[in-house]
């Protein structure tokens, strides 16, 4: 029954933690292998860097909601929707990325 998600790689749900800076504070985040690939693609999707994604999303939930509570598990919600996306409207191209991009990404998302 689980046998799809059992036999997934060990190493796209293997926790990697990133040290960066959001909005001129330094913060590390730790999330799984799987869910930095989808956020590296989203920011080169936006044509920027990684940090600078973060940073644009962090600013925005905070003029938004006024603070980031748990802003990891907004970091794999979005992720999440960003998937759903893709799955409700498959023939567009929610993800433009680089040949380096798809190469990380096809080792999850076959």
């Amino acid at each position: 029954m689980c046998e799809i998600f059992a036999s997934q790689p060990q190493d796209s749900y293997e926790p990697i933690t990133r040290n960066i800076r959001l909005n001129g504070q330094s913060t590390s985040i730790r999330l799984e292998r799987s869910f930095w690939a989808i956020i590296d693609a989203m920011a080169e999707e936006e044509g920027v860097s990684t940090p600078t994604f973060l940073s644009t999303l962090h600013s925005e939930v905070l003029e938004i909601h006024g603070e980031a509570k748990n802003f990891t598990s907004l970091l794999r919600c979005s992720c999440v929707k960003k998937m759903q996306l893709i799955t409700l409207n498959p023939s567009s191209n929610l993800f433009v990325r680089s040949a380096e991009t798809n190469e990380k990404l096809k080792n999850f998302f076959p």
